[in-house]
């Protein structure tokens, strides 16, 4: 266990977290596919590109005590470096990552961007008669964009579209199934399932509301939508059916699906809520609910699972982010709250990392060192 208080009475996230303070409140998060670099979106669509290596890791200011064998962790010494922050482009439309180190970034009018996790912006070919709506990292580097109701599957070098098809209405979320044969498109009251093979569309469904975040389940049975009008939508691709889970305090404005506790978690309530999955909400059918964390008098707005533990990072609207493990009621205060909202959450693809961005522009990164998940 990690003596974090005294002597020096830091916090936990004093310790092992760093935070810049940028022009524009963050409004989203998005690890690179490396995980070397965090993309924050600005409410400006500008992106600040922050460098995920900490030249002063929590694991090299680590020592253990001889005579106690307890560890202590020293605080930091050295300044952080700047974040890049690129010109205003449309980041808030659309962002993803593209290959190993770069991000995918809607632009101004039609055209779609490249950054480079060293914030270089590279303009690509207009591909459309649209503005990106919406963007989705594909498996192998490509892209899926949707400009309207016009989707393409773009190629890794960004040039040239593979595969383009048209769909009613306009297009305003994609996700990608784990085992990269699906594609869902979500708008205009419906949800498209197609074959990323050939963008053949397998079915359509009805599905109001406007999504606010996708996530679809690891074995692809389910896709969940978090919308803005207090409901979180399910579609059972099984049974080639949906159904809406209404009354939310607040919009369901992040969810996510956990492999390794085998649960769906939202946000938009006074706790973080949780089923047990495959045994979720839908019909009739109440599911099997997991309580998680302790109920209070702050809205959750955001809730990001753990790629690969059964812990849940949770953001509060006074700004409080804490760490839950699924259907458990302990928690760990990661960070205090300060009064303005966590905007956003984000692990990096191992899993050793949590953004969190807020609305008062700040912008963190936790690194915790292996002992912590002991």
């Amino acid at each position: 266990m990690i003596e974090t208080k005294p002597p020096q009475a830091l916090t936990l996230f004093e310790l092992i977290g760093r935070e810049w303070v940028l022009e524009q409140p963050v409004t989203a998060l998005a690890f690179n596919a490396k995980g070397s670099a965090l993309a924050c979106v600005q409410a400006d669509g500008a992106l600040a590109l922050l460098a995920v290596a900490d030249a002063e890791h929590p694991e090299q200011r680590i020592r253990m005590e001889l005579e106690t064998g307890r560890s202590t962790i020293r605080p930091r010494e050295k300044p952080l470096p700047p974040p890049v922050v690129t010109q205003p482009l449309r980041a808030e439309a659309g962002l993803c990552a593209w290959d190993d180190q770069g991000f995918a970034v809607a632009g101004p009018e039609e055209t779609l961007w490249r950054v480079t996790a060293r914030g270089q912006c590279l303009p690509l070919e207009k591909q459309g008669v649209a503005p990106v709506s919406a963007l989705c990292a594909l498996r192998g580097g490509g892209v899926a964009v949707a400009r309207g109701g016009e989707l393409s599957l773009a190629t890794p070098d960004g040039l040239a579209p593979r595969l383009r098809c048209g769909l009613p209405g306009t297009v305003e979320r994609l996700a990608v199934s784990p085992d990269g044969r699906r594609l869902a498109a979500w708008g205009d009251g419906r949800v498209t399932m197609l074959r990323t093979e050939t963008l053949e569309a397998e079915m359509t469904l009805e599905a109001p509301g406007e999504a606010a975040c996708l996530d679809w389940s690891p074995d692809g049975r389910w896709l969940a939508a978090g919308c803005t009008d207090r409901a979180l939508t399910l579609v059972d691709l099984d049974a080639g059916a949906t159904d809406r889970i209404a009354d939310f305090p607040a919009s369901v404005g992040a969810l996510g699906f956990s492999r390794k506790a085998g649960a769906l978690v939202a946000a938009g309530a006074f706790r973080v809520v949780a089923w047990k999955t495959p045994d979720l909400p839908f019909g009739d059918h109440p599911g099997t609910p997991l309580d998680t964390g302790r109920p209070g008098v702050t809205l959750v707005d955001c809730v990001a699972p753990h790629p690969s533990r059964d812990l849940c990072a949770a953001g509060y609207a006074n700004g409080l982010v804490v760490l839950s493990p699924l259907g458990q009621r302990d928690e760990l205060m990661l960070i205090e709250g300060r009064g303005a909202a966590v905007t956003a959450l984000a692990w990096s693809p191992d899993g050793m990392h949590l953004a969190a961005g807020f609305a008062d522009g700040r912008a963190a990164i936790a690194t915790f060192p292996k002992i912590m998940f002991k």
